[in-house]
């Protein structure tokens, strides 16, 4: 055995950042970004970054409930050999029966700590299929008004995609999606309801859109999370590819999806499913024929590097949401990925997701 492979210690602290300007969706309201750093300390002195964006209404993660599991998980990962990853994670998942969002921020940690240790990125960890991926950019709630002026600022500088929250009302929608199709008019648009429509207002949205002549390429999480009816509803009268957001945070969720018709397109979030979990998500969706997105939660460059070392990894995502960086304030924070524009890109990551954090 290497001594040097061995976790020596794992731990989890607060860390707070503040959004450019508020973020509106039809649940709520988010001024700052309260989330939870987790590192994983080898005993060469390796150090793993890991970080969770709580959610108590999607995955019933609180910050105080993260870092008390990051506790709880500690006698079980120190003293394990890193190498052993698969078999490490395993383990800790098989201790808890929910907050596989806290859990996000523990295999997060530990593979960047793995991948640094043995000198290889996580993008090719996980199959090395591209180096960079494009992602779109997210236009909260607000006035038509508000909104256009924001989807005319996203495409000046160099989104090609821009994705709407929608949820007001349908006529309110109606007018906003209009405006964003007026002042960004060669970007492609999607929508994502975050469970703020029954089917039939769904139904009735894409149709006014589609009567205006705006082409949708994608309409996310237009009903709740557990009305598998409702979602199936809308994928078969909307006329627009649907896609499951929180309904699908295991691997469980992805099958329930596929048996029951209820979706085109899976959305998979590193911080709902975890590293792991993704990738089994992915692989039943893959074999149903299902489409796949990527998308994040309010995760800071710390966390997000690993969605975009998965994004490219695996190279099987038809739409890419992982615009979290760009609405948080800048922090010193090195590694993990280089931007240009909307254009993420892994070529100078040689160890994990290449983050390097002072605090």
């Amino acid at each position: 055995m290497n001594s040097k492979a061995l976790i020596a210690d794992i731990t989890a602290e607060p860390i707070d950042f503040a959004l450019k300007e508020p973020f509106i969706i039809s649940t709520g309201r988010k001024d700052a970004a309260n989330n939870v750093l987790v590192k994983v300390t080898l005993e060469d002195g390796t150090t793993g970054f890991g970080e969770v964006a709580p959610s108590a209404y999607t995955t019933g993660d609180s910050r105080d409930t993260t870092i008390a599991v990051v506790k709880y998980l500690r006698p079980i990962l120190v003293g394990r050999d890193i190498r052993s990853w698969r078999s490490v994670l395993g383990d800790s998942r098989r201790a808890l029966r929910f907050q596989v969002g806290a859990h996000s921020g523990v295999e997060i940690a530990v593979l960047d700590a793995f991948g640094k240790f043995a000198g290889i990125s996580l993008c090719d960890l996980f199959g090395g299929v591209k180096r960079s991926v494009e992602t779109d950019f997210t236009l909260s709630l607000g006035t038509p008004e508000e909104t256009g002026a924001a989807a005319a600022k996203a495409a000046g500088e160099g989104f090609r995609k821009i994705k709407v929250k929608v949820g007001m009302t349908v006529d309110v929608d109606t007018a906003r999606v209009i405006a964003v199709r007026n002042a960004a008019p060669r970007c492609e648009i999607s929508l994502d309801a975050n469970q703020g429509f029954t089917p039939k207002e769904a139904v009735e949205l894409a149709r006014r859109l589609e009567k205006a002549g705006i082409e949708i390429s994608l309409l996310e999480q237009p009903v709740r999370r557990d009305d598998f009816a409702g979602m199936r509803f809308v994928r078969e009268r909307a006329g627009v590819p649907v896609a499951a957001d929180e309904t699908v945070i295991t691997a469980e969720d992805a099958i329930r999806v596929v048996r029951e018709g209820a979706a085109d397109v899976i959305n998979i979030k590193v911080a709902k499913s975890g590293l792991l979990g993704a990738l089994d998500i992915a692989s039943i969706a893959r074999s149903a024929n299902l489409g796949l997105m990527i998308g994040c939660m309010m995760e800071s460059k710390i966390g997000l590097a690993a969605s975009v070392h998965l994004a490219c990894g695996l190279g099987c995502f038809t739409h890419c949401d992982l615009d979290s960086v760009y609405l948080l304030k800048p922090f010193d924070c090195e590694g993990g990925f280089t931007l240009d524009g909307p254009v993420f890109s892994v070529d100078d990551i040689t160890g994990g997701t290449g983050i390097k954090y002072a605090g």
